[in-house]
C-alpha cells in the first residue's frame, strides 16, 4: 500500500509503502480511485486550528500522531471483506462518508452524528484517501453513486455535504425571487454552494470573493450577483442588489474569518440567518442587544449527516449539476495540491488520483 503521509506537522508528505491491511469482521478493503483535496486538511497538515486571540488547538490532542495519512474525501472499488456475508460487494464502486461516529454517545443519539464524541473519522482521526487502499469499518458507510463521475463523486461526502447540509438549515424553501442569499466565498464550497442553492431556493445569490477569477467561474455557473470584498464598503455593494430594501435573508460564510462574519452580520435583515462554515480561523465579539433587537439567528454548521449525505448523492442521480471546476493530480503530486489550495490558486477543486 502506497500513502502520502504526515511525517512532520508543516513539512512536505512523504511517500511511504506499507503491507496492505486486511480488513477483519465488518471491515471493508477499498482501492482508492479518487480522494478530493479539502482545505481542512491544510490545517491538519500544520498541525493545529486556529482559535482566535492567539490560542489554537492542536490536532495531536485529538489523538492524530504522524505519520498520518490525509483524505477525508475518498472513492473507492471494494476488493476485500472482512465476512462472507459481505462478498457480493467485491468489485462495486462506493462514495465513502467518512464521518464514522461511535453511536453512543450524546451527539449521535440526538441525531448529531457528524459531530460525535468519539469520532473515528476517515483522513482526519484515521488513516484516510491519500493511498490507493483505505480501510472502512462497516459497509453503512459505502454509497452507491452510480451515474456520477467519481472525481465529482469524491468531493460530494465533504465539500458538496457541507454545503447541503448548511443551506438546509436557511429553510430554503420560503424563499422568493426577492429575497437575498450571501455566499462569502468562492472557492470549492462556495461554487458547489451555488449549484445546490440555484436547485434549492428561488432566492437571487449574490456572492463574494478576493479573486476576480474565481467570481467570473461564479457567475458562469449561476451567481446572480458578485461582489470583490476587498473594495471599500461591500456591505454598501452589497445592498445595491436588495430587492426595495428588503435586506439580506441569509448569509453563508464559507471562509470564517473575523472580517466575513462581521460583514455577514451587518447586512442581515431582521430576522435573517448567518450560517457559519468556514474554518479559516479567528474569532468575533458581538454587540448583543442588537442580536435581540434584530432577532438574528447565527448557527454553526459542520459537514452533514449519513442520511443527508444520502439525499444530497440521490439529488444529483436525479439532475441535481454541480458544476464545479475540477482537476485531477496523481498521488504523488500530494504536495503539489495542498501547496496549490493553500497558495489561493486552485479554482473549483483538486482530486488525487493514485
Amino acid at each position: 500500500m502506497r500513502s502520502m503521509q504526515i511525517i512532520d506537522w508543516g513539512q512536505p508528505l512523504q511517500l511511504r509503502e506499507y503491507e496492505t491491511p486486511l480488513p477483519t469482521g465488518d471491515q471493508i478493503l477499498l482501492a482508492v480511485e479518487a480522494c478530493g483535496v479539502c482545505h481542512s486538511d491544510l490545517h491538519i497538515h500544520q498541525g493545529f486550528f486556529d482559535l482566535g486571540g492567539g490560542n489554537s488547538f492542536s490536532v495531536s490532542s485529538r489523538g492524530v500522531v504522524p505519520p498520518f495519512t490525509l483524505g477525508h474525501e475518498p472513492v473507492g472499488k471494494v476488493i476485500s471483506v472482512g465476512s462472507n456475508e459481505q462478498e457480493h460487494l467485491i468489485g462495486k464502486s462506493f462514495l465513502i462518508y467518512p464521518w464514522i461516529n461511535c453511536g453512543i454517545c450524546q451527539s449521535c443519539k440526538v441525531g448529531m452524528t457528524q459531530v460525535c464524541d468519539a469520532p473515528k473519522i476517515i483522513g482526519t482521526r484515521v488513516d484516510g484517501g491519500y493511498s490507493d487502499h483505505v480501510i472502512v469499518p462497516h459497509k453503512k458507510f459505502l454509497i452507491d453513486y452510480t451515474g456520477i463521475n467519481p472525481h465529482l463523486a469524491c468531493t460530494l461526502s465533504c465539500s458538496g455535504l457541507t454545503v447541503y447540509s448548511a443551506l438546509k438549515k436557511l429553510n430554503l424553501g420560503s424563499l422568493t425571487e426577492a429575497d437575498r442569499l450571501v455566499i462569502i466565498g468562492a472557492g470549492g464550497l462556495g461554487l458547489a454552494a451555488i449549484s445546490i442553492a440555484k436547485f434549492l431556493t428561488k432566492a437571487k445569490l449574490i456572492v463574494l470573493d478576493i479573486d476576480d477569477t474565481k467570481l467570473e467561474i461564479a457567475r458562469d455557473i449561476g451567481a446572480d450577483f458578485t461582489v470583490v470584498s476587498t473594495i471599500d464598503d461591500p456591505q454598501d455593494k452589497i445592498l445595491e442588489f436588495v430587492f426595495d430594501d428588503n435586506g439580506v435573508a441569509a448569509c453563508l460564510d464559507l471562509v470564517g474569518v473575523t472580517q466575513t462574519m462581521e460583514l455577514g452580520l451587518s447586512v442581515l435583515r431582521k430576522g435573517g440567518t448567518h450560517v457559519h462554515v468556514g474554518l479559516h480561523g479567528g474569532s468575533h465579539e458581538i454587540s448583543l442587544p442588537p442580536l435581540s433587537f434584530r432577532m438574528l439567528k447565527i448557527i454553526g454548521s459542520y459537514v452533514g449527516t449519513l442520511e443527508e449525505c444520502k439525499e444530497l448523492v440521490e439529488l444529483v442521480k436525479g439532475g441535481l449539476d454541480i458544476k464545479i471546476p475540477i482537476h485531477t493530480l496523481p498521488l504523488e503530486k500530494a504536495n503539489q495540491a495542498i501547496e496549490d489550495l493553500r497558495n489561493g490558486v486552485v479554482v473549483g477543486r483538486t482530486v488525487l488520483t493514485p
